[in-house]
């Protein structure tokens, strides 16, 4: 084939040089021999996601952790020896005050009762006994005295009457042994009253003796339901149906879980920030998810020396009853608030220890440049603050109203453009 085509075309008489050229423009079409394209084509515009910045309240935070603490607690105990009947409630139950938590069959029984109210009524009858005598010997009194003061005027009668002569010896004789007698029998009365009055006086405290007995037998069947003192969550019930308890045995608590506290040991070099008041958000130490809103209430006065620490007590309402008693959580102290920007830390892309930020555009990214068709992304240096909760805070490079790319920063570069999503 090749000695063909020499020959053919390439002979110096054939004319093959003119037949050869116009060989090679029937083949170019074949073989694609179109040349440079004529125009070229930009880069492809990228798909992202913007954000515009608006002002937010940065904050100035500190972080602890530690357990909560219910702000009440009682612990439940049996106030009599007895055999457990029934436990009406569960564990994690929620009761209100007087609910039944605990029924027993006490040791003591109704004929212990029945024989404390006998001993009492015969008490009662042995005072009532007894007040009449004091009754009776008071009204005695009150004849004797009579008959008395009748004596003594007989005997002064007599009396004047034996100096006149009008009387003799012997009848003063009689009258002053009458006059004696009342006085002796005023004085055994007396003494008689004294006696009754004793006895009323025991006759009271044997009552109030038998009146405590009845009280001591009704004790148990007043305790034969231990019920819930206060609102609250039922703990852990170490007892069951068919349990004997005695007196003073604990068998469970009953936690109010409406607000729970958290003791924080604050370092000494905020103590000029901290007081009552402060707010304090709790959070979940693994999910960051924020569980309550609350404030210190409590700052101790006394610094602790070992650690260079100061104790405080912060409280937290239960509004979504996800809080617990001993629950360990990450508490948030927000010692101040300012306005400032946000930005996602999805948005920051560091390099060679700067971060920078792509901030969306309609304007070249440096003057000079040709201005773009449509909207691109420019590199911008920013500098950063703390970390607040998923976004940086922003110290310079970023304003309010600009638009940052949040998403596949990764494939952008200045100047790209870019095709905004929803």
């Amino acid at each position: 084939m090749k000695y063909l085509i020499h020959k053919y075309f390439l002979h110096p008489h054939s004319g093959g040089l003119t037949r050869f050229l116009g060989f090679l423009l029937l083949l170019c079409p074949l073989a694609g021999c179109t040349g440079t394209q004529s125009t070229a084509q930009g880069p492809q515009a990228v798909p992202v996601k913007l954000q515009q910045l608006q002002t937010s309240s940065l904050q100035d935070t500190s972080e602890f952790v530690g357990s909560l603490q219910s702000v009440k607690q009682v612990q439940l105990v049996s106030q009599i020896n007895g055999r457990i009947t029934a436990v009406p409630v569960t564990y994690g139950q929620f009761v209100r005050t007087g609910t039944t938590i605990l029924q027993l069959e006490p040791d003591q029984t109704a004929p212990q009762l029945a024989t404390a109210i006998a001993q009492a009524n015969a008490a009662q009858m042995a005072l009532k006994t007894a007040q009449a005598n004091l009754s009776a010997s008071i009204a005695q009194r009150g004849t004797i005295v009579a008959e008395m003061k009748l004596n003594q005027a007989n005997y002064e009668r007599a009396k004047v009457l034996f100096q006149e002569g009008a009387a003799s010896a012997l009848q003063l004789d009689q009258q002053t042994a009458s006059l004696g007698v009342s006085k002796a029998q005023l004085a055994a009365q007396d003494e008689t009253i004294q006696a009754n009055r004793a006895a009323v006086r025991q006759a009271q405290a044997n009552l109030k003796a038998a009146q405590a007995q009845i009280a001591n037998a009704q004790v148990p069947f007043s305790f034969k339901q231990v019920t819930a003192p206060i609102n609250g969550v039922v703990g852990n019930i170490n007892v069951k149906v068919g349990d004997y308890v005695n007196t003073g045995e604990t068998f469970t608590t009953i936690t109010e879980n409406a607000f729970f506290d958290l003791l924080i040991s604050v370092p000494t070099n905020y103590s000029n920030q901290l007081q009552p008041g402060v707010a304090v958000e709790l959070l979940d130490p693994k999910t960051n998810e924020k569980l309550s809103q609350g404030s210190i209430f409590f700052v101790s006065p006394v610094v602790n020396n070992d650690a260079q620490s100061i104790l405080t007590r912060a409280r937290f309402p239960n509004t979504s009853g996800k809080l617990r008693n001993g629950q360990y959580v990450k508490a948030r102290v927000i010692w101040s608030r300012r306005p400032g920007i946000l930005v996602p830390v999805t948005a920051v892309a560091p390099l060679s220890g700067q971060n920078f930020v792509f901030v969306a555009q309609n304007s070249p990214c440096k003057q000079g440049d040709p201005n773009p068709s449509g909207q691109i992304v420019c590199q911008r240096l920013v500098e950063l603050g703390a970390v607040q909760g998923q976004s940086y805070q922003v110290i310079q490079g970023l304003k309010p109203g600009d638009n940052i790319a949040v998403s596949g920063i990764i494939n952008l570069r200045n100047g790209v453009p870019i095709k905004p999503e929803s």
